[in-house]
Parts: structure tokens; C-alpha cells; sequence
């Protein structure tokens, strides 16, 4: 009899412990654009594990579908994502990609990314500017997939393919300098873009011919 009320109690506490951390958190499915989907769409997970307590800030974890992590940090704004201080984000195979700072959901502060492999990628500073609110990012170092360092202080060429575009141009004292080249890879369109110390000048579509678009439709009307 006795063991029967011991077990009865300890049921209850365990589902009382289950329903307090179901209080305590919140967890949103995710679809590829980072939109509120339902179950049956979603692409990610989100989990806000303090979320029912009021809080400067509040914790936030994306997982993958296989679980895995795909960013963690802090958020101001429980139902917004707001991010401040420091993210960590992972590739789907559970390696670190970035590690970034944040004030106020805006980069600022120390950037570092790495290569699936874990090979190290880029050392970046992101330097808010209140005057224009706008945040300036400085490259620093940069290492090509083959382990070559082609940034070095701020000086030299970087070339880096994400999962859609692929950019490549001199970086003089960590700004772009001059002619950069932009491709959309999904899309193959190119643009050629002109930059004096990290300000753009100018931007110029070119096509997957590598010609100026204009020359091409000054040459199609002849």
C-alpha cells in the first residue's frame, strides 16, 4: 500500500516538473525563410526556454530536423526575434560556422567564420555608424579552401561562395576596393560592382555572356 502512494506521488511530481518546463519554454516550427509554418512544413525549429518569464533577455536555440544545433543565442523580444550579444551557428552536421556579435539586433564587434571542415575562413570587425545606422564590416583575414591566406591585415583578395551568391574583389585597409564581381549562382546573373573604400559607386548588370546588358539591347534593336 505504502509503495503504491510512493509511487502515485512520485507521478505527480514528474508530471508537475513536465508541465512547469512546458510552461517555462516555447517551441515554433520554422520553414526555409526563418517564417512561422506549421508542423508539417517546417524546415527548423525554434525554442525559447525562458519564455514565460519576464526577462531583459531571453534565450533562443534553432535546431535542424536532425536535430542538431543551427543557432543559439539571446533575443530582447521573446515573440521577435532581437539578437544580442553573442550567436553561435552551426552547419547541419554539427560544426561550428560563424560566431557573431550583436547590440541590439545589428552586427557589432568580432565576426569569425570557419569551413565545413573546420578549417578557419574570415575574421571580420562590424563597426556600428549611429550618424548614418548603418554598420560597416571590416575583413580583416581570409583563408580560401585551400587552407591559403589571400587577406592579410585587412589587405588583399577575397573571393566566397554562400549558398546562393558568389563575390570576389580586392580588399584594401578591410574595405572593398574597386571592381567587385557578385553572382547570383541560382539565377546566373552577374554584377559588376565599383566600391572606393568600402562605398559603393556604382553597380553594373552583366549577363551569363559576361555583357553589359545595355550593349546587348543597343545590339538587338539594330
Amino acid at each position: 500500500m505504502k509503495r503504491n502512494i510512493l509511487l502515485f506521488l512520485l507521478l505527480i511530481i514528474s508530471a508537475t516538473l513536465s508541465s512547469q518546463i512546458n510552461m517555462v519554454s516555447k517551441k515554433i516550427f520554422l520553414d526555409s525563410l526563418n517564417r512561422e509554418c506549421t508542423p508539417e512544413n517546417y524546415t527548423y525549429t525554434r525554442v525559447i526556454t525562458n519564455y514565460s518569464q519576464k526577462s531583459a533577455r531571453y534565450v533562443v536555440t534553432d535546431f535542424y530536423k536532425n536535430g542538431r544545433k543551427k543557432m543559439t543565442g539571446a533575443t530582447l523580444d521573446r515573440d521577435v526575434l532581437k539578437k544580442d550579444g553573442e550567436f553561435i551557428y552551426y552547419f547541419k552536421n554539427g560544426a561550428k560556422e560563424s560566431v557573431i556579435n550583436f547590440k541590439e539586433d545589428r552586427k557589432e564587434g568580432k565576426e569569425i567564420n570557419w569551413y565545413e571542415n573546420q578549417n578557419k575562413k574570415s575574421e571580420k570587425l562590424n563597426i556600428w555608424n549611429p550618424k548614418t545606422k548603418t554598420v560597416q564590416t571590416l575583413i580583416l583575414n581570409f583563408w580560401d579552401e585551400n587552407k591559403e591566406q589571400t587577406v592579410i591585415d585587412g589587405n588583399g583578395e577575397y573571393e566566397e561562395k554562400n549558398q546562393f551568391i558568389l563575390q570576389k574583389g580586392t580588399v584594401k585597409d578591410g574595405l572593398k576596393q574597386g571592381v567587385w564581381e557578385k553572382t547570383d549562382t541560382s539565377s546566373n546573373i552577374t554584377f559588376n560592382e565599383n566600391y572606393n573604400k568600402g562605398i559603393l559607386l556604382s553597380t553594373t548588370n552583366v549577363d551569363e555572356k559576361n555583357l553589359d546588358n545595355s550593349k546587348k539591347k543597343i545590339k538587338d534593336q539594330k
